[in-house]
Order: C-alpha cells, then structure tokens, then sequence
C-alpha cells in the first residue's frame, strides 16, 4: 500500500484512535504500526478476528487483557546477562499472573473454541510458565521486595539480622539509662551514623564513655560515639546485614537466568497478549464509531459494459470515520457495476473531499480488518494498491508549484496503477489554464480507463460533466448545495453532475444585478441550458426522493396497520369462541337444575307419605309439561354444539393422539389423555399441556397408526430469534427495524427479547429505552446481567 496515500487520507489518525483503546501499551504500539493489505484471504482473516472481538465484548463487555506489562526490554536485559531488579522480577510476574489469568478467563466461556476460533489461537499462544510464576511468587511481594520465602538462607540470615539488631539497641539502651553515664549522655536517644548505631555524648565528658567517635554536631558540643562495648554486636550487625546483600544478589542473579532461560516463550506470551488486545480495541473503535463488517466482494464479470470485471465500491450511508457521527451527513457511493470512474463535481466546501476521503478511509479500514462507519450491507473489494492525490501541497525542496507536484503524484500513479487498484484524485487538473487543465483531465481519465483501475475524481471544470456522461466507464456525481441557505447538505447524488453556482451564489450576497446580467451573457448558450437542466434533474430528483419517502411511510403503516387488524380479529374470534362457552356452559347448568328439580317432584309424586309445600305444588301439577321443556332445552344445548363444530367432523368421539383444534386458543395440538369422565381433554401443544372441554375441541386430523411420531403446529407463530442486533444503526433506523421485530416476537409468542445497541455515547440505548417505554406489547424491559452484555444490551418482556 501507498504510505503517501495513507497519509494523504490521514489514516494515521484513525490508528491512534485505535491505539487509545488499547489497554495494552505494546498493543498501542502495534495498532500505530499496522497498515492495510492486498491479500485478500489476509484481509477476511483480519474483518473475522474483529467480527469475534465484537461478539466477545458483546456478550462479555468487561472481558480484558488484565494487568499486563511491557517486559520486553528487561527480558532483553535477562538474554544479555544482565542482573534484573527486584521490580523487574515484579513486573515480569504480574505480566505471567495476568497472561495465565486471560487465558483461564477465556476458556471458562461456553464453547470459546467453536465461538471464536481465531481469538482461541492467540490464547492458545499464551507460554505456559507455571514454574517460573511459582519463583517469582516465591521470591518477591506486591510492593517489590524480596521476600523471606526467596530461599533457606535468606529467611535464617534475616532471622540472625533481627536477632543482632535488637541485642545491639537493647545493649545501647541500657547504657543510656545507666546511672553511671548520665552525666556525659547529652540526649538519651540511640541514633545513626555511617551504617552504625551511636548515642550523643557531651564533648567535655567524651572520657567517661569509651568509643569510636563518628561525626560532632554542628557546635561540636555533642559527639556521636559508638560505645566499645557494642562495636563487636555493631560489626556482627553490619556483617549479616552485607551477608543478606550478597544473598540477594544471588537469588536475583538465579531468578535473571531464569527469565533468560524463558525469554523466548515471555516475548511470545506478549505478543498474543498484544494481538488479544489489538483485536479488543478494534472491537472497541467499531462500537464508538458505530461501525459494521464490510462485505468483501470479488465479482466475476461487469455488470454492465462500463463496469469493472472485479472490483466493486458499494458504501450506504458511509460516514467519514474522524468527523462527529452525530453530525457528518452520510453518503451513498457505489463504483464498479456499471462504471469504473466517478466524477464528482460541485462547489467549493460543498463536501467533495470529505466524500473522496471518506471512500479512501474506509478501504484502508477494511484492509486492516477494521470495521467501517457505514450501514449494514456495505461492500467493498480489495485493492491490492490505492493511490491518492490530495489537497493543495507544494514542494519546496523541489522547487515545485501545485500543478507541478499534482502532475509529479499523477505520472507515478500512472506508471504503477493497474486493474486492481483504487485511484483517488482531488481537483484533477487544478492549478493551471482552465482549458489546458481540463483538457489534460480528459486525458487522465482517459488514461486511468485504460489501465481499468476504479477511481473517484473531483473537479470543477464543466467540460468533465459531459465527458463523463458520454464516455463508457465513467459517471457523474455531485454534492448538492442549498441556494436558499447559501449552504452544503453534504449529500452525494450520484447520477447528476454538479454546478458551481457561482452566480447564483453571488447574486444571493447582493452582486449588483447588472454585474450578473453581464457575466450571464459571457456564459455560452450550451453552459446556460445545462445548467437549467441540472436544476431540472435535482428538483425532479428531490421530488422522487420526497414521493418515495412518503410510500415508504404509507407502506410501514398499512403494515403496522394490518397487523393491529389481524390481531384484533384474532382477539375478536377467541371472545367471540369464549362467549360461546361460557353461554353454553349456562345453559348446560340451567339444563342441570332443572332435571334435579324434576327428580325430586317425580320423588315426592311418587311417595305420598312426602308432602309437597305449597311453593312446590305449582310445579308438581304441571311435571310433564316441565319434562318436555327440559327435552326441549336439552335439544337447542345439543344443536349449539353441533353448531360449533366443523360439518365435515366426523361422528366418532375424540381419542388420544388425534390432532385437534382449540379455537378459543388458535392452536392446535395433540390429545394425549382424558379428564373428569372423559367430559374434558389433556391437549399437548408445543411444549404446554393444556386442560380443555371436550365440546370445545375440533378435530383436524385422526389418531395416526400406533407408535407413528406425531408432529404439533402452532399457527400464527414464525421463526423469530429471541435477539436483535442495532450496532451501527442510525436511531431512525434502528426505531423502525425494532418496530418490526417486536411485532414479530409477538406473535412468535416469545416470552422476551434481547436487544443488542451497545454502548457508545448512549443516544441509540436511550432511544431504544424510549421506545419499549411506550410500546403497547412490552410489559417491561431492564438491562442485561454485567456477565450477559451490561449497558449494552436492553431485555425486553413481551405482554402475554
């Protein structure tokens, strides 16, 4: 790849946002390093370690790297013989401990081989140093000090030290409480100088203590002496103390080689820590830039006879990656089918560069397995060169002018550019006569035709418009530009070629009219005609724009209309089918007293001993007039039944394994068993059993033959999964394709919802959260577990 490009397009500073998500300093140093490739294989290999680092983060958002450290340079140390210090020995074991930690952590994740292979590799290369850990943790603490536990020897010279130590203060102390020395001790406090301990004695009394003197005070009224009679502990104090020196220089010599010894497998273990974290921070720039995996295509022919045989450009609604993406207004680019070369014109500041670096940055993103700032469905190819030439530079060391150095990049490009690269040229032409530069931006082009690159050219030079639109391989584009604000929209319309407006620009600021008329009439007829017909074509253009917004607008609500429908039809037949139950089940109670009131009349007619009460003698006279009433009530009970079920059901009872109907429910199911007599039916639908009424129950389907598998439906319930993925969703898209999922998920009947937003600057979580606020089918959402996606992802509960 062009470093000239790269740099031109300024995608060094798309890798220190890269590095500034590294948690990891010799991940940073690799995420500045790295560049874009030309292998295809290596760049899908790069886009799928991303693609699992995202899903990973997704999923595990507080998933890291740990406390690791830079050791290179004292391992290098280690290699050459030098001897480490006891910090070093820290570092290094902090870097082990939290290397063997990441690699623990990330097999305790379900299937972490199957889910992420290529991450599974690099963890994989973490050296297993489980030796080495146990002697640095042996040899030194949490602070940087050589512990006790370092060896044998150590641990019984520092018991020694102790030992020596409080004889030598003891001894001292008591000579300072000493009746004897009271009147030559000036202060009665132990001190130190040069290494040993000392008490001050008054200069006029320095005979009554014996001893080595080893410094005066300022006055020299005072000496600090070592009395004779602790020189022998002072020097066995100071003798173990050099011995403990000597014994710790040897333990950071054994623990040096050691290192040395496994240099090779340290310097290993970092680099897969680094290629772990690299991986993590391109997942981490893909959240914050809102960022989707391009698709890589090659095709296999042009689509058309001006496309290119290979290559395509395909970005929908592509943001530049270092603007706001909150306020850079997207932009649709596609090369390649039909076309191989993409003239863009306009004005000044209308956006052309932007657009033209926006296409070169994302190339080299995608080259280096980065995610692009862009809508789901972006695609791209890979170019095994780009080649850029942009902006207003001059070369002093040359002694070049702007078209000089403009030309200088441009006869490079065209030595070195073929078939498989991508050509990006900013004001082609630019810098010199308008009718020469335009004449030698035909010819480049032209040229750029030939070779069969794919390229994306900006201008200003009318005659470029209608080249493009009459030579094959080329088309126009433009930026549109509001002459009622004086204004860019910073929208690309391909398909149209640009204006300058330069009249209309200065005719709007209050250029006297008489000035325009005159620079009007200097304008050639054909100039001013296409100029009409490019308005023409953008207010048509808009007005297409406008009309297909609002189908598309109609269209969402007659869907969402349809649906509310069938839903309510759907709820309207079941309280249709429930009235019908609860009416019949009525009337059969009714039907019920009334034969026990009838038996118990036909008891008391037939035992006269009984006698009948006066509130019951109405009734006994007329008992065979209430019979055939019953007999009546019976009948219209039977044909309400044979109402309900379908003519074509058949004559014979239900059994178990017939498929049957629960209108009231909209299912169907299985009887897998009776209930209450054989009046009411056990009913396997799905993974439920439900308890239903015979009478309520409408066969689809006979029993099959014994032992035949029998398969359950349930109606009016597609396919949904249970989450849904928004990353790299503008709000108003992410809204709509919630919308329509949720209604999904409804009738799918699924219980919750898991809604994937991510974190970023919070604005698409909060929308979400409005959103399910004010749903009628959510009872309630929350946010996920910290083990189960955290801050970014949202668990939505559906109503029943």
């Amino acid at each position: 790849m062009s470093y000239e490009a790269s740099r031109q397009l300024e995608f060094d500073r798309v890798l220190e946002l890269l590095a500034q998500r590294c948690q990891y300093s010799v991940a940073a140093e690799r995420a500045r390093e790295i560049g874009p490739t030309g292998d295809a294989s290596r760049v899908a290999y790069l886009l799928a370690v991303t693609r699992e680092a995202v899903t990973l983060l997704t999923t595990y958002p507080s998933f890291t790297v740990g406390g690791v450290r830079d050791i290179r340079p004292l391992v290098e140390r280690a290699r050459r013989g030098s001897l480490l210090s006891a910090g070093d020995l820290r570092d290094a074991l902090d870097t082990i401990q939290a290397a063997r930690e990441l690699r623990r952590t990330f097999f305790k994740i379900p299937d972490a081989n199957e889910l992420y292979p290529n991450l599974s590799e690099f963890v994989e290369a973490i050296a297993d140093l489980a030796g080495l850990e146990a002697d640095l943790g042996r040899t030194v603490g949490p602070r940087g000090e050589i512990l006790d536990t370092a060896s044998e020897r150590l641990a019984e010279i520092r018991r020694e030290v102790r030992i020596a130590h409080r004889r030598l203060l003891d001894r001292l102390n008591r000579m300072l409480t000493d009746a004897a020395y009271a009147g030559a001790i000036q202060d009665a406090i132990v001190t130190m100088r040069e290494g040993r301990y000392v008490i001050p004695v008054r200069a006029d009394r320095r005979a009554q203590i014996p001893g080595v003197v080893h410094a005066t005070s300022a006055s020299g009224q005072t000496l600090f002496v070592e009395p004779m009679a602790v020189v022998e502990l002072n020097n066995r104090w100071r003798e173990l103390q050099m011995a403990e020196e000597h014994e710790i220089e040897a333990i950071l010599r054994a623990r040096s080689d050691q290192i040395a010894a496994a240099a090779d497998d340290l310097d290993q273990t970092v680099e897969a820590v680094a290629a772990i974290d690299l991986a993590l921070a391109k997942a981490r720039l893909a959240f914050s830039m809102r960022a989707v995996e391009p698709i890589l295509v090659e095709a296999s022919g042009p689509g058309a006879p001006g496309g290119h045989p290979r290559h395509r450009i395909d970005l929908r609604q592509a943001r530049h990656p270092l603007l706001d993406p909150d306020t850079v207004v997207p932009i649709d680019v596609r090369i390649g089918e039909t076309y191989r070369i993409l003239v863009v014109t306009g004005p000044n500041t209308g956006g052309k560069t932007v657009a033209l670096k926006t296409v070169g940055l994302l190339t080299l993103m995608a080259q280096t397995g980065l995610f692009i700032p862009a809508a789901d469905g972006s695609a791209l190819s890979v170019f095994s060169a780009v080649y850029a030439d942009i902006g207003d530079e001059q070369s002093i060391e040359q002694s070049l002018s702007t078209f000089s150095a403009h030309v200088t990049k441009i006869i490079a490009m065209l030595r070195s550019a073929d078939a498989d690269s991508l050509v990006l040229l900013d004001e082609i032409g630019a810098g010199t006569d308008p009718q020469e530069g335009s004449a030698l931006a035909r010819a480049i082009i032209s040229a750029l035709l030939e070779r069969g690159v794919i390229a994306m050219v900006t201008t200003h030079y009318s005659e470029l418009k209608a080249f493009a639109y009459v030579t094959e391989g080329t088309e126009n584009a433009s930026v549109e530009f509001d002459l009622r604000n004086l204004s860019p929209t910073y929208r690309l319309l391909l398909g149209v070629a640009g204006q300058s407006n330069a009249l209309a620009i200065a005719e709007r600021l209050g250029m006297p009219r008489e000035v325009i008329e005159a620079a009007r009439s200097y304008l050639s007829p054909g100039t001013e005609r296409a100029d009409e017909l490019l308005t023409e074509i953008r207010r048509r253009r808009a007005e297409a724009e406008k009309a297909l917004a609002a189908a598309r607008d109609q269209q969402r609500a007659a869907e969402r209309a349809r649906r509310q429908a069938e839903e309510a039809l759907r709820e309207a037949e079941q309280a249709r089918a429930a009235a019908r139950e609860d009416a019949l089940a009525e009337l059969a109670e009714e039907l019920r007293e009334a034969r026990d009131l009838l038996r118990r009349l036909r008891a008391r007619a037939e035992a006269p001993a009984t006698p009948i009460t006066p509130a019951e003698r109405p009734a006994s006279q007329d008992v065979e007039e209430l019979g055939e009433e019953l007999r009546r009530a019976q009948e219209r009970v039977r044909q309400a039944a044979r109402r309900r079920r379908p003519r074509t059901a058949p004559a014979e009872p239900l059994r178990v394994g017939d498929m049957v109907e629960i209108p009231s429910l909209g299912m169907e199911g299985e009887i897998v068993g009776f209930a209450d007599g054989g009046e009411e039916a056990d009913v396997q639908v799905g993974a439920f059993k439900v308890r239903q009424p015979v009478s309520a129950l409408r066969r689809v389907r006979s029993a099959p033959a014994p032992r035949q598998a029998t398969r359950v439906t349930v109606p009016a319930a597609p396919s949904v999964d249970q989450e849904i993925n928004l990353l790299g969703r503008r709000v108003a898209e992410a809204q709509e394709e919630l919308e329509t999922y949720l209604d999904a998920a409804a009738r799918a009947s699924l219980p919750w919802v898991r809604i994937v937003h991510g974190k970023g600057t919070g604005a698409l979580r909060a929308a979400v959260h409005e959103m399910l606020q004010r749903h009628p089918l959510v009872e309630r959402f929350e946010t996920a577990e910290p083990n189960a996606g955290g801050d970014g992802v949202t668990v939505a509960f559906l109503k029943g």
